[in-house]
């Protein structure tokens, strides 16, 4: 559901790419003016994009934009060929997940390469190849990223969403490789029914969240805390201790949902649906 505008930038002679991802949902690409203009205009209603693009000069025909970004194949492998990377699916840029798709990916079309140069029987392989890929893509379609952009610019909510997600993938999907090696690689995150728990619990709580940020929206509250805000921590590790940022923020969340959420427990997602406003309405 998002558009991805790009253009350029000279600084002291180099060119410098821009661009801007966004729910379609959320904010309204205008259709009046040019692509380059438009794409100012958008960019220059966050307070530092105006900043850093006062004087930018702009390359008019250098601008690119593509809609409905998230895609993925029902097949992923079949009789003499295998998908990898983005040729396989792509899900959303924010958390940059294209590195760890194109790993998985190309792990498991080599394993299928070398058990058919082996003489194994494929067909079970190719079914496992086509299952587990179909599953990691859409458990993590589903657990991080449906209705992200719905929270993005409270930060209160953001800053736990973001050390819930990057914790429990420290924890759960990084963290596989450093223990066990190159192996873990034939395993795509979340295939496995042992990952179904921590994808429904990652699932629920960024549901949750996106219907907090609905409801602040309703009622004029979202973003109220973001003034001097910004987020330092130490950041995540591999050892056992990295888990405290996980349940400090898992605690948090219930905090909201005690002394706001119990709003939106029972309202349907219509209900809780601001409606929208173009992007370039007014500046801030």
């Amino acid at each position: 559901m998002e558009l991805v505008g790009r253009r350029k930038r000279r600084v002291c002679g180099d060119d410098v790419s821009i661009g801007v991802v966004f729910d379609q949902r959320r904010d309204e690409w205008l259709e009046a003016g040019t692509m380059g203009g438009r794409l100012k205009d958008f960019l220059c209603h966050h307070p530092v994009a105006r900043e850093l693009l006062a004087d930018a000069q702009w390359q008019e025909g250098d601008v690119h934009w593509r809609k409905n970004l998230p895609y993925s194949s029902s097949t992923y492998a079949g009789d003499g060929f295998v998908l990898v990377g983005d040729a396989a699916a792509f899900i959303d840029p924010f958390y940059s997940p294209g590195m760890d798709w194109i790993t998985y990916s190309a792990t498991g079309a080599a394993e299928l390469i070398l058990a058919q140069q082996r003489g194994a029987f494929m067909a079970p392989l190719v079914a496992r190849q086509n299952l587990d890929f179909t599953n990691s893509y859409h458990r993590w379609l589903e657990g991080l990223y449906r209705d992200k952009y719905d929270y993005f610019g409270d930060y209160e909510i953001m800053r736990i969403a973001f050390l819930l997600d990057l914790g429990l993938y420290y924890l759960g999907v990084a963290s596989q490789p450093f223990k066990n090696g190159a192996a873990a690689f034939q395993q795509s995150p979340f295939s496995q029914r042992v990952a179904v728990p921590f994808y429904r619990f990652m699932q629920f709580y960024n549901r949750r969240l996106a219907a907090l940020a609905r409801m602040r929206r309703m009622r004029g509250t979202f973003g109220r805390r973001n003034a001097g805000e910004r987020l330092m921590f130490g950041g995540y590790t591999f050892v056992p201790s990295s888990a405290w940022h996980v349940a400090k923020a898992t605690v948090q969340w219930g905090w909201l949902e005690i002394t706001e959420g119990w709003r939106s427990w029972f309202a349907r997602r219509e209900e809780l649906r601001p409606a929208m406003k173009p992007a370039m309405a007014e500046a801030p």
